[in-house]
C-alpha cells in the first residue's frame, strides 16, 4: 500500500507539480487549494502533511499547530513548504516536523518526504 501524502497549496501551478512529483514517486497524493481536506484528516489518514504558509483560508503555521496539539493528529509528520523569511523560526513555533524553502530542488524535495516517511 502506498503512503499517503495530503499536499495543500495555494498555487495552482505549484500545487500541481508537487502532486505530479509525488505521485511519480508512488504515493498517493489529496491535493488542495486550501485546508479543506484538514477538516476531514481523521478520515483521510495520511503519512505526511505538505502545508504551505500562506493560505487563502489561514495560515499554514497556524493550522499545523492546531494539528499538533490535537492527540488524534499530532503524530502526522507536518512539513511547512514557504517562501517566508522566517520559515525556520515558524516551523518551530507550530511544531512542524521540517519545513521546505521555496523555491526548492525537486531532489530535495523528494529527499525530504522520505526522510519524514521513515520515521
Amino acid at each position: 500500500m502506498s503512503k499517503k501524502i495530503i499536499v495543500i497549496e495555494d498555487n495552482h501551478d505549484i500545487l500541481d507539480m508537487i502532486a505530479y512529483i509525488l505521485e511519480d514517486e508512488g504515493y498517493e497524493v489529496i491535493s488542495s487549494l486550501d485546508a479543506e481536506p484538514l477538516k476531514d484528516i481523521e478520515t483521510h489518514k495520511p503519512d505526511l502533511v505538505l502545508l504551505d504558509d500562506w493560505l487563502a483560508d489561514g495560515y499554514g503555521h497556524q493550522l499545523c499547530a492546531q494539528l499538533k496539539a490535537n492527540p488524534a493528529t499530532s503524530s502526522i509528520p507536518v512539513l511547512l513548504v514557504s517562501s517566508v523569511q522566517n520559515l525556520n523560526e515558524l516551523a518551530k513555533q507550530s511544531r512542524a516536523d521540517g519545513f521546505i524553502r521555496k523555491p526548492f530542488d525537486i531532489d530535495y524535495l523528494i529527499d525530504t518526504v522520505k526522510q519524514h516517511l521513515k520515521a
